[in-house]
């Protein structure tokens, strides 16, 4: 029983760090958290659970959620962000350690819970650290036979796997949101103020990028060292220790590099339609994906602004497609009014959940939409996602036309 017992524990170790090695690769927020909750779940046998991260507010925000849909379609929009207070939940974040138990209805934590929300018998949470920041939580529940300490331990070694992946993620992120107001910086400034700020903005973005990445990388080297430390690993195990540890230093070289060669994007002399006909032709060049660009009505003048704010709208959307959608078809519609120009993306993929569609603009994640919705209604547009009527995801931009 006991050799049968230890043959299970190395076998959900070797699948740990197979998910750690798959998650270091992900840059994209909710794709990470996505699959390191489905993988917590599997490896507990959880029937539900949650990832929560801190936005700053004494409060944390479910920013993702299996296992669990509610009857009241507003429990979400109402009970997404939790308090940060002593609770069977909370105490995960205010003790900063995990938390265990087999009897949440006895409990000495319990606070109770909203109505409407699933009865919690039996939970494990386990917070997400950076170095000695805390940044959130994992929780999960509902485990039929209740959790083992084997089974906290291997948590809380994966959620710092996580963490680290949710910070590269924050950086990615960061990084794309600064090049373009690097971009919009550098078409209001005059060409030697541009060379003068762009120049101190690179150094200074390079510099707090540095920093934060090393933090990271440091910890990371420090969780790998101590798992080695604390008991014999078998060598695919030590092997794949050791492929985390890399992939998470290649992850920041690749971040400093495109911080040192940033290049700042600008329409061509053809304008905004030579691009997005650029745009197209490349994306039908990706994973045989069928695209095809529709222009309509007689073309208006536009501010440089408004065909900027076009280009880079299409182009991480069209990024977006190629990389995430698993789409086999996008069209992308420019179509010209009296007074306004209409974008429309649209893609027979995946699509999005509601929730996500519903409150990305209150998430602490989905910051590519955000800004470009952002960006829209700056110029007085209107800005739209929503999932297509038969498959896909479909992203619709108006723009005023230059007076």
């Amino acid at each position: 029983m006991k050799e049968s017992s230890t043959v299970g524990f190395r076998q959900q170790l070797e699948s740990l760090y197979s998910i750690s090695i798959e998650i270091a690769r992900l840059h994209e927020m909710q794709q990470v958290l996505d699959r390191a909750l489905s993988f917590c779940l599997e490896l507990t046998m959880s029937a539900f659970g949650f990832i929560g991260l801190l936005n700053g507010n004494e409060q944390m925000d479910v920013a993702a959620i299996r296992g669990f849909e509610p009857s009241d379609p507003r429990f979400y929009e109402n009970f997404r962000l939790i308090p940060v207070r002593p609770s069977v939940f909370g105490v995960v974040i205010t003790n900063r350690r995990s938390k265990l138990s087999n009897d949440v209805l006895h409990d000495p934590d319990r606070v109770g819970q909203p109505r409407g929300h699933p009865p919690v018998r039996t939970f494990l949470g386990v917070p997400l650290q950076v170095g000695e920041r805390v940044i959130g939580m994992i929780g999960v529940a509902n485990k039929p036979s209740g959790y083992t300490e084997d089974e906290e331990r291997l948590l809380s070694t994966f959620a710092n796997q996580v963490a680290v992946a949710i910070e590269n993620a924050r950086l990615y992120e960061d990084q794309r949101r600064m090049i373009d107001e690097l971009a919009q910086l550098h078409r209001d400034l005059s060409q030697a103020e541009r060379d003068h700020v762009l120049r101190e903005e690179r150094e200074r973005i390079a510099a707090e990028l540095h920093d934060r990445i090393e933090q990271a990388i440091f910890t990371l080297g420090l969780k790998v060292n101590a798992i080695l430390e604390r008991e014999p690993v078998a060598e695919p195990i030590a092997t794949g220790l050791g492929e985390v540890r890399q992939l998470a230093v290649h992850t920041s070289e690749a971040v400093r590099e495109a911080i040192f060669a940033l290049s700042l994007p600008r329409p061509a002399a053809g304008g905004l339609l030579s691009e997005l006909r650029r745009l197209v032709r490349q994306a039908g060049k990706s994973n045989e994906l069928e695209a095809d660009l529709v222009v309509s009505g007689k073309p208006l003048r536009l501010s440089a602004e408004s065909e900027q704010t076009l280009y880079i709208l299409a182009r991480e959307a069209m990024a977006n497609v190629v990389r995430h959608a698993r789409a086999k078809r996008v069209l992308v519609s420019l179509r010209y009014s009296d007074d306004s120009v209409d974008l429309v993306i649209q893609d027979d993929g995946a699509g999005a959940s509601e929730q996500i569609l519903k409150h990305y603009q209150e998430s602490g994640t989905h910051f590519g939409m955000k800004r470009s919705r952002r960006q829209v209604e700056d110029l007085g547009g209107t800005f739209e996602v929503r999932n297509g009527e038969e498959s896909g995801l479909a992203i619709r931009v108006r723009i005023p036309a230059q007076v």
